[in-house]
């Protein structure tokens, strides 16, 4: 039995377990990252398909969460390989919920987020992964380094700068949008 350590220091005994703890992050990822919600499940599905097949042979170098995400990041890879082509993650259903009641309010909510995800897709690629694997998939910046074979300080780098593109690319959009209304 593998005697890897999640975050909350409490060990994981069974592939069951890894897969109740982990099973929304990774799925949430994978959403985010995929167009279709239908491959995003599959996709989902089969990153714990192979965690299963390989869970015997975890050691434990590195926490579980990471080595999950190592294998999810692949399958993604793997998947886009296979489309060849980019995805307009702006084609991606928004399935957030705003939490407000007020359907202008919602609206409103959901405009923003369409409008994130289009700067999202017009971000570097490993601007993207890191702001998905630290917002989608949850992963502490430590983690996502070890996910993506990066340094902590490359990976803290990466982040501060995607999130002063997104920032100064939603501010300028605000700024059109008001000269135009």
């Amino acid at each position: 039995m593998p005697s890897a350590q999640m975050d909350t220091e409490k060990e994981i005994l069974s592939f069951e377990e890894l897969y109740d703890r982990q099973f929304d992050a990774v799925n949430r990822y994978l959403r985010y990252r995929v167009p279709d919600v239908w491959d995003a499940d599959d996709l989902t599905a089969a990153v714990f398909i192979k965690a299963m097949e390989k869970f015997h042979s975890f050691r434990g170098e590195a926490p579980v969460a990471v080595w999950l995400f190592r294998i999810c990041h692949n399958t993604y890879v793997d998947y886009m390989r296979s489309r060849r082509k980019t995805v307009d993650i702006s084609e991606v259903a928004v399935a957030a919920d705003s939490g407000s009641d007020q359907p202008e309010e919602a609206y409103l909510h959901l405009e923003e987020l369409a409008q994130l995800r289009k700067q999202l897709e017009s971000i570097p690629l490993d601007y993207r992964d890191v702001i998905s694997l630290r917002y989608m998939g949850d992963l502490k910046f430590r983690q996502i380094a070890q996910v993506l074979g990066k340094t902590e300080s490359a990976v803290r780098m990466i982040h501060y700068r995607a999130l002063r593109l997104l920032r100064s690319l939603m501010d300028r959009d605000r700024g059109e949008c008001s000269r135009d209304g």
